[in-house]
């Protein structure tokens, strides 16, 4: 019916992926036992691997169902308009990476008149990842009405297809263009900030450039942060390329493009009363974590897990001050960069490190972080309080 409307692509390959090519049924983990199932076989033990071709095949199911219903809703976001079946010339599928949970696959479309748009189809097949993809569908949704500033893609639709090896699911979302992954990395123990080209290669930044990426995402999530619920976004990770940025000649564009949870991190405020009590200590709590995980990425975004320098606590305060200004005409709770100031300036530095040491626990960070956190904790601590202390 549609000849030749699909091309298939994985990143960093030149040649197109045909069906029954080695690759097309090479696992799509990259390994012989591949990505299971959650579908068990006679004896109970999982043994079904999903292919690129398996992985593929289902993309253009997701895209074909219903007369493309899921993607026309996204052409039409796009480009304002209705786009109907007909005008549909061309679905180029590109396979760009391998996640934890999920395994991107860029969507480029050629509609009439050689217009073309580009989405994201994030697909999940392990079971971690299809517990989690409908949820964070549902997430983005909610937080996509609920704040008017919108840091997440626009998302359009979700699905989950069987194959014979297994199920899929899929979302489709907006592909925010221009954007890209960055990271620390270190040569000759000089560890500097890069930001991945869509070649391969890598672009080195100055450090103004790095703590301003720094400064935004504290801003950003402090932005989700709900002052009355306690919800936030977390986790997130640096190493885990959460957040994308685009580099223009006079300022730098922040987006996030995952959120695994929203939920509070405290149990303070069962009651209204209670919750309107507990605003600043949440607050604190949030901030203190915030400026903790703000430091921690690894090495390339896989290598070893490092903590980033002194400078991006200052620019995380910045970043996270400045939120609560664009907030403090959102709540009615006065100015709230000075009422939180003075609430931090009650506390000594072994109630902030105590409070710390909490965060720890009750965060849970990785194995190969929490050594790194408790061996740096004190020095962090005093470099919040001297910060605080000549505002």
């Amino acid at each position: 019916m549609y000849p030749r409307l699909f091309c298939f692509f994985i990143s960093g390959e030149e040649k197109e992926v045909f069906p029954g090519s080695c690759l097309w049924k090479f696992a799509l983990s990259g390994k012989s036992t591949g990505f299971s199932s959650d579908i068990p076989s006679e004896d109970g033990i999982e043994n079904f691997v999903i292919t690129i071709g398996d992985y593929f095949s289902a993309a253009r199911q997701f895209l074909l169902k219903n007369d493309f219903t899921l993607l026309k809703s996204g052409l039409e976001a796009v480009f304002n308009a209705p786009v109907p079946t007909d005008q549909i010339y061309k679905i180029v599928i590109f396979l760009e990476k391998h996640g934890a949970l999920y395994h991107p696959l860029k969507i480029q479309v050629v509609v009439s008149e050689s217009r073309t748009c580009s989405f994201v189809l994030n697909g999940a097949v392990s079971r971690a990842g299809l517990s989690l993809i409908e949820n964070e569908y549902d997430l983005i949704s909610r937080m996509n009405q609920a704040y008017s500033k919108h840091y997440l893609p626009r998302v359009f639709g979700i699905d989950f297809i069987k194959t014979d090896n297994g199920r899929i699911g899929f979302f489709l979302g907006e592909w925010f263009e221009g954007y890209k992954e960055f990271h620390v990395t270190e040569d000759q123990d000089r560890r500097q900030i890069v930001i991945w080209e869509s070649d391969g290669s890598c672009h080195y930044i100055l450090e103004t450039e790095a703590l301003e990426i720094y400064q935004e995402i504290s801003r950003i999530l402090t932005y989700y942060y709900d002052l009355e619920t306690f919800e936030q976004i977390f986790p997130w990770h640096h190493a885990a390329g959460d957040f994308i940025v685009r580099q223009e000649e006079d300022s730098t564009h922040i987006r996030l493009i995952t959120v695994r949870g929203y939920s509070p991190l405290t149990e303070f405020g069962a009651g209204e009363a209670d919750k309107k009590t507990h605003i600043l200590p949440c607050l604190l709590f949030f901030f203190l974590n915030l400026t903790l995980r703000m430091r921690l990425d690894r090495i390339n975004g896989t290598g070893k897990t490092i903590l980033l320098g002194k400078q991006v606590i200052k620019a995380s305060i910045e970043g996270f001050l400045k939120a609560l200004d664009e907030k403090s005409s959102a709540y009615d709770f006065g100015d709230l960069r000075s009422v939180f100031i003075e609430f931090f300036w009650q506390f000594k530095l072994e109630q902030i490190i105590g409070i710390m040491e909490n965060i720890l626990e009750s965060c849970r960070p990785e194995s190969s972080e929490i050594n790194l956190l408790e061996q740096n904790l004190e020095s962090h601590c005093r470099i919040l309080q001297s910060i605080f202390k000549n505002m």
